[in-house]
C-alpha cells in the first residue's frame, strides 16, 4: 500500500501587494510572499520576524487567490525563501499551472544547492551581493561565485548594499566574481537605509564605486536607494 505524500509546509510572515523597492524593478507592482527567517544576521536587515502562518502549497494557492489587484509578478523574498526550497519547489509546481505571472527571487545569493532544486522555476533572481566591509560579518565570496554559476541560467541582477565602511576592495572582488560567471550581468549599488549599525555612505564614496564598476565592465553603474523606504510604501 502506499504511503500518502505529506505536504510541504512553510513559515511565511507575510502575503501583500505593494511596489517593488529595490533594483531594476523599482516602482514594479508585485505580490509579496515573505518567507519566515534567514541563515544570516546583516547589521543592516531591516526586516521583523515577530509571527508567522503555516502554509501548505494549496493553502497559499487559496490565499494567492483572493489577492486583489493588478501585479506584475510575485516577489518570493523574506529573510531568505530558499531556506524552504523544497516547499517553493512543491508550490511553484502548482502556482505556474494556474497562473501566468512571472516569479521573482529575492535572496542573499548563499544558498546555492537549494538554489538548484528550484530555479526551473524561477524567472527573475534579484541577488544580495553580501559584501564583507558592508556586512560587517563574514565573507561568502565562493558561495556567490557557485550561487551565480547556477542563477545564469535566469534573468539575473546583482544589489550591493554600500555602507560608509565599504572598501573598495571588495567592489573589486565583487566585479571580478561576477565577470567571469556573465560579463553582462547588471549591478546596483544600495546606498544602506541609515540605522544604529550602519551610516550611509557619502556622495564622494558612491562616485568612487561607480567609476570602479564603469572601468572594469564598461558600463555605467546605477545607484539606486530603497525607494520603498522613502516613499513610505510597505
Amino acid at each position: 500500500m502506499k504511503k500518502a505524500k505529506i505536504s510541504k509546509k512553510a513559515k511565511i510572515s507575510e502575503i501583500f501587494l505593494s511596489i517593488q523597492g529595490e533594483g531594476l524593478y523599482t516602482g514594479v507592482p508585485q505580490l509579496f510572499i515573505r518567507f519566515y527567517g534567514c541563515n544570516l544576521s546583516c547589521i543592516f536587515c531591516d526586516t521583523n520576524f515577530d509571527s508567522c502562518r503555516i502554509f501548505t502549497p494549496d493553502t497559499l494557492m487559496d490565499e494567492i487567490a483572493q489577492s486583489k489587484g493588478p501585479y506584475h509578478s510575485i516577489s518570493l523574498t523574506g529573510g531568505e525563501p530558499l531556506l524552504q526550497a523544497d516547499f517553493i519547489r512543491d508550490f511553484l509546481g502548482k502556482y505556474k499551472k494556474s497562473y501566468k505571472k512571472l516569479v521573482y527571487l529575492e535572496t542573499n545569493g548563499t544558498l546555492y544547492r537549494e538554489l538548484s532544486k528550484v530555479i526551473d522555476y524561477m524567472d527573475i533572481i534579484a541577488m544580495d551581493f553580501k559584501v564583507p566591509s558592508s556586512t560587517r560579518r563574514a565573507s561568502f565570496w565562493k558561495e556567490h561565485e557557485k550561487f551565480l554559476k547556477i542563477a545564469k541560467r535566469k534573468k539575473t541582477f546583482i544589489k550591493a548594499v554600500i555602507t560608509r565602511k565599504t572598501s573598495s576592495g571588495d567592489i573589486l572582488r565583487m566585479v571580478e566574481i561576477t565577470q567571469k560567471i556573465n560579463k553582462d550581468i547588471p549591478i546596483i549599488l544600495q546606498p544602506v537605509t541609515a540605522s544604529i549599525d550602519a551610516k550611509k555612505p557619502s556622495a564622494e564614496n558612491l562616485e568612487h564605486f561607480r567609476d570602479i564598476l564603469k572601468k572594469s565592465t564598461g558600463r555605467a553603474a546605477e545607484v539606486v536607494p530603497q525607494i520603498h523606504k522613502i516613499l513610505g510604501a510597505r
